[in-house]
């Protein structure tokens, strides 16, 4: 891949303009089928990470692909709820956070929620643009990974 810009070739229009308003978008989808349960779309995709089994802040943040004040954040709530613990570690600095015996039981409820929200876009854009929307999602995740610094 060259680094060089070709001249003769005028850009195309903003691809990561239209990502973040499709982001936007799609967050506001979800949110609405989530705010029945309280939970936000970052909240419910941590729910969806974390088990039983604790795990440090660098593990989720890493797995997240997330940084740790977004994370922070999406945390909170959960912690207030009592569907996440927080587990001091073999070095007293170290916190650790794990699903609750409430958060496993909640995070089947809200995945009966996102379930019904995934459907409902699906109906909306189609499922085979969904499908194709996530491969070319997943590809171009894929090929920016590796030319990006670790942090993301």
């Amino acid at each position: 891949m060259s680094t060089e810009l070709d001249r003769s070739t005028a850009p195309l229009p903003c691809t990561g303009a239209r990502a973040r308003r499709l982001t936007r978008r799609l967050t506001s989808f979800y949110e609405q089928r989530l705010r029945t349960i309280g939970l936000k779309l970052g909240q419910y995709s941590l729910l969806m990470h974390l088990s039983a089994q604790p795990q440090s802040m660098s593990e989720l943040a890493a797995h997240l692909e997330m940084d740790r004040t977004t994370l922070t954040r999406s945390l909170g709530p959960l912690l207030d709820h009592g569907w996440v613990r927080a587990v001091t570690g073999s070095d007293a600095r170290r916190h650790l956070f794990a699903l609750s015996e409430e958060g496993l039981r909640f995070r089947q409820h809200a995945r009966q929620h996102w379930e019904q929200a995934q459907l409902a876009l699906e109906t909306q854009l189609g499922r085979d643009f969904v499908r194709g929307l996530n491969l070319q999602l997943e590809l171009a995740l894929e090929r920016l990974k590796p030319i990006l610094a670790d942090d993301n």
